[in-house]
């Protein structure tokens, strides 16, 4: 939702934004035109069922390639620790609200508005695509798809820089940090000559 998000605040206030660094975006499809609305209702029930265990499924499956490190417990941890308390009724109803602006806001045709220079950081094992559940099982293998995405996304923004990272999925701020640092100190620096 960041990626989203941050490409929605670049396009709405351009003079405010001086630089835009991506990674791995949600968005850049339109998982409306693959998968099956849910209501916000359908979405809440949805969410009310996470889990630890879910969330790490899924961020094993998505994430990390099946190859869990001690090192993302942390990160796991605050997302999981969200489903043990007493008010997650209300985060599961946001994250309900947020998956239908993902899935009814697509910012996929925009790209080529964006007018701030744009550092696209892609880990090209990510699979994630909102809705792929609810696509028809032919679809779901041919959605996020990011190592075609990225290169798609950047043709589309103009002037923009893509850093791929091979073999890292959705979150390279976890799994390959340096290398996600390297590259926005490298886009940053170009960028303030």
């Amino acid at each position: 939702m960041g990626g989203m998000l941050a490409t929605r605040f670049a396009l709405m206030y351009p003079d405010a934004t001086e630089k835009l660094i991506l990674e791995n975006p949600i968005g850049l499809e339109d998982y409306k035109t693959l998968a099956t609305y849910q209501t916000i209702d359908q979405a809440y029930q949805s969410e009310l069922q996470g889990s630890a265990e879910k969330i790490k499924a899924y961020q094993l499956k998505f994430y990390y390639d099946n190859k869990w490190k001690p090192e993302y417990d942390r990160w796991f941890n605050l997302l999981a620790g969200w489903t043990l308390h007493k008010d997650y009724p209300v985060i599961a109803y946001n994250a309900a609200l947020t998956s239908d602006i993902i899935f009814n806001q697509p910012v996929v045709y925009e790209f080529k508005n964006i007018k701030t220079p744009t550092l696209l950081i892609i880990g090209t094992r990510d699979r994630t695509a909102i809705g792929k559940d609810r696509a028809p099982e032919y679809l779901q293998p041919t959605m996020g798809q990011y190592q075609v995405l990225g290169k798609k996304t950047q043709q589309q923004i103009p002037g923009s820089k893509l850093v791929e990272l091979e073999g890292v999925g959705h979150l390279p701020h976890i799994e390959v940090f340096e290398k996600f640092k390297s590259a926005v100190l490298d886009f940053v620096e170009i960028e303030n000559k």
